[in-house]
């Protein structure tokens, strides 16, 4: 009997040293620069403070307020946060018109709007966020609400050029050396005083420089909404041509998928002035779910800033405005929300894949895989975006003997067909990142904790024999 239990316990201790081949990160949830960011109407968000519902009318009009608030935002911020973002991005928060929703059509940049819940309700969700680790970005629209300087020609895709002249807005000339000093004071004194993390700006003229603008101290960021404009001193810039390539080659199967650009570009599909990415792919007649999750996989893949407009995860689609910016639908179909979580999961687990510089091993029409090559594991980023099962024969011979491809979004492993060659295989419209790691080892915390429970069953056993030995011995007497 005694040997027996000493078998099993030495079993149990083979098991719990041997260790599958399924990669942890060392590094896994530290600090990092990539960037995820919500782009929020907060008009169009959640209405949950009925307080401030002043000004928004009884009959539904999509091109009047609907009541959204920041406390509807700061009530779901952890949903926000559970798909990976680590940004809020809000459209514009000055006191506004009470017939526009989007925020443009200022009225005083010295006040904060009172249908959105005013200084008090901007205050409360700044904190809220700051205290959840996610930043708070403010898009700031350059409109001339009491004079000076403005620019007689913009250069914007036709939807921001017909929202500026159906609200008769007078955009300031920010190349002018007077305006640039009053806007760049009057949005300084709003960053402080609200602990602004970073500013965003729709480029609407050629030739202005961020530096000379905006406030030092906050992260930048520039959309464009087309690429004829050009501009300086951003912190990252968007890329229209990017932009609408991303929404092209997702909207459906078989086409080519850009190849992932550096970390300085920032990514997205869709803003404040664009068509919904989803209505490319309804036009395509494919389903929404399976485009929306390749397309995000491929986002949260960036090694630099993303973007996604709020109501992405639940396919929202429409082509102008105000159609493109509909209430928030918190509680459809959860498929969406549930698969970035997953992606978070595993990409928050594995931040380090997001320091390495980036190789192509394959690109063809809907079929893309890139490495990642780190100071520590290397990492295989495979997209088959394609309308069948696709298979590669990828050459790593650099990565040295005894290695596999542990897929982590799917669960794939894939051992080496011949000395650094691996055949990847996936289905049709699926993502799978694999880390090149060691095919088996031993792992060094399950060693002592085994240890310590063998040496603590092995001590009860003999304190048991022990015990029993001397029972036998008194009955026997």
């Amino acid at each position: 009997m005694k040997i027996i239990k000493l078998v099993m316990s030495v079993l149990l201790l083979g098991t719990s040293i041997y260790t599958p081949s399924t990669y942890i990160s060392a590094n896994a949830h530290t600090p990092n620069d990539t960037e995820r960011i919500y782009s929020i109407v907060v008009d169009r968000f959640l209405n949950a403070d009925a307080s401030t519902d002043e000004g928004v009318p009884e009959d539904e009009d999509s091109d009047l307020r609907f009541g959204g608030d920041f406390t509807g935002i700061e009530d779901n911020l952890e949903y926000i946060s559970s798909m990976g973002f680590t940004a809020i991005h809000l459209s514009p928060v000055f006191d506004f018109a009470e017939d526009d929703h989007l925020g443009y059509d200022v009225e005083s940049y010295e006040s904060i709007d009172p249908g959105l819940g005013g200084a008090e309700g901007l205050s409360s969700l700044v904190e809220a966020a700051h205290e959840m680790n996610l930043e708070v970005i403010v898009d700031v629209p350059a409109v001339s609400v009491g004079g000076g300087g403005t620019v007689a020609e913009l250069n914007v895709n036709s939807i921001y050029s017909d929202y500026i002249e159906d609200k008769d807005l007078d955009m300031l000339d920010l190349t002018d050396p007077a305006v640039q000093g009053d806007y760049r004071d009057t949005i300084g004194e709003f960053v402080d005083e609200f602990n602004i993390d970073g500013l965003s700006m729709m480029i609407a003229q050629d030739g202005i420089d961020a530096e000379e603008i905006l406030p030092v101290g906050v992260k930048t960021y520039g959309f464009r909404t087309t690429e004829e404009v050009s501009a300086t001193g951003f912190d990252h810039m968007t890329s229209e041509t990017m932009r609408q390539a991303l929404s092209e080659s997702y909207a459906t199967v078989d086409r080519e998928v850009p190849e992932l650009p550096e970390s300085e570009h920032m990514l997205l599909a869709d803003h404040w002035f664009s068509e919904r990415f989803t209505s490319h792919a309804v036009e395509e007649n494919m389903f929404p779910g399976t485009r929306v999750k390749q397309l995000m996989t491929y986002l949260y893949s960036h090694t630099g800033p993303i973007s996604m407009l709020y109501g992405t995860e639940v396919a929202f689609n429409a082509e102008t405005i105000p159609e493109i910016h509909p209430q928030m639908d918190l509680w459809t179909d959860q498929e969406i929300v549930e698969y970035m979580e997953h992606i978070n999961r595993v990409y928050s687990d594995h931040k380090n894949a997001f320091t390495g510089n980036l190789e192509t091993l394959h690109q063809g029409d809907g079929h893309y895989i890139t490495r990642y090559h780190t100071n520590d594991v290397d990492f295989i980023l495979n997209i088959n975006d394609t309308s069948e099962t696709n298979g590669v024969n990828l050459d790593l011979g650099d990565v040295g003997e005894g290695k596999v491809l542990s897929g982590m979004l799917i669960g794939d492993m894939i051992r080496a067909s011949a000395p650094g060659e691996y055949i990847v295989v996936l289905d049709r419209e699926e993502t799978e990142l694999y880390a090149v790691i060691e095919e088996s080892g031993f792992n060094n915390g399950y060693i002592i904790a085994s240890l310590l429970i063998f040496g603590g069953f092995a001590f009860f056993i003999f304190f048991a024999a022990r015990k029993n030995k001397k029972y036998r011995a008194n009955m026997n007497k």
